[in-house]
């Protein structure tokens, strides 16, 4: 079995250097590289990944700069350079568990199986605020924390639904990859936001139509690190904000088409969303709730700013209704966009 680890990054190097030193702990072996795609990063990222080859030789180091703007890039241009049939996609801030590596050869040994995730648990630089326990939803055997991909189904191998194998943990088979055509688009630059879709949501979607098994497998678990300012209420606003944008590519997808006007414009979902955030900040409400409100506005206000985006732009809807994007090139035009100050919030993650 021949594994093809992909870790696309954009202006993390810190991050990265911790995981790719957790990484490097997991067994040496001609059967598995690892592959660094560099998403248009300007800090030490090239020299960490040359610090980390010449500091553990052992292991099958490559390294690609990708330009184009988007997770999506990176992660086509990742299944463009490697060589197995099995693609192991992680994010730059997860730390891999001792028998990661172990546990997915063991998932992938049934030749049903197409795709396989495991735990990612928390490891927090401070204390979380009481709150965010309320954002937990109870799952079957498990939990999980979509806003921060935390997922957690217990200690047994189990067949999942796809859409629970999160993205910072995301391994597939190269032959299903490929018939599914490849994820959709994701984790664009602020600016370029009207172009993001659902990313590897859109790819489970299409896995779960045409029957492929997903498996959650214990050993292969993931730590995902999480800074304090990932635990504010504006990071949470914004990756609302980022979730709804998401849930309106994927409702026009479904659709085949763009859904009636709700009535409201993306400025009047701007303003009511202010106009919450102020009666939040001021209120004697529990701390839980005002947070799942902002959380909730963010939400309908990026689904606003996306449908109005695909409304008044027919090479947007076409875009979104796509089959695929394994040559992963953004329509014609896009540079127009990418010097204009554009509403909405930056995506806290991998891709900024």
């Amino acid at each position: 079995m021949d594994i093809s680890i992909v870790i696309p990054t954009r202006n993390r190097s810190a991050l990265l250097r911790r995981m790719l030193e957790s990484l490097a702990m997991i067994p040496s072996s001609e059967a598995v590289e690892i592959l660094v795609i560099d998403n248009g990063s300007t800090d030490k990222t090239a020299g960490v990944v040359q610090e980390i080859r010449q500091t553990f030789t052992r292991h099958n180091w490559r390294y690609f700069y990708e330009e184009a703007p988007g997770l999506l890039a990176a992660r086509h241009r990742g299944y463009q350079e490697s060589s197995g049939n099995i693609l192991a996609y992680l994010d730059d801030d997860v730390l891999v568990a001792a028998d990661w590596l172990n546990g997915l050869k063991d998932a992938f040994s049934d030749q049903i199986v197409a795709l396989v995730g495991g735990p990612s648990r928390p490891r927090y630089e401070n204390d979380p605020p009481a709150w965010l326990d309320t954002l937990w939803r109870k799952l079957d055997g498990g939990r999980s924390l979509d806003w921060l991909s935390l997922i957690d189904l217990g200690s047994d191998i189990k067949s999942i639904d796809p859409r629970f194998v999160l993205g910072l943990n995301y391994s597939i088979r190269r032959s299903v990859l490929q018939e599914c055509g490849g994820f959709n688009p994701d984790y664009l630059p602020k600016v370029l936001q009207r172009y993001q879709g659902d990313g590897e949501t859109g790819l489970s979607r299409k896995l779960d139509a045409r029957g492929f098994q997903a498996i959650y497998h214990p050993d292969v678990s993931v730590t995902h690190v999480i800074p304090t300012g990932r635990l504010a209420p504006k990071s949470l606003e914004q990756r609302a904000f980022f979730q709804g944008i998401c849930d309106s590519y994927t409702r026009i997808r479904s659709e085949g088409a763009m859904p009636a006007a709700s009535g409201r414009s993306w400025t009047d979902s701007f303003r009511h969303l202010e106009r919450s955030l102020y009666r939040a900040a001021f209120s004697m409400r529990c701390e839980a709730m005002a947070i799942r409100e902002l959380i909730g506005n963010a939400h309908t206000m990026g689904m606003a700013f996306h449908q109005n985006e695909v409304r008044n732009d027919p090479t947007l809807l076409e875009w979104v209704l796509r089959p695929d994007y394994l040559d992963f090139e953004l329509p014609k035009g896009w540079q127009q966009y990418a010097n204009l100050p554009k509403p909405g919030w930056e995506a806290p993650h991998a891709v900024e």
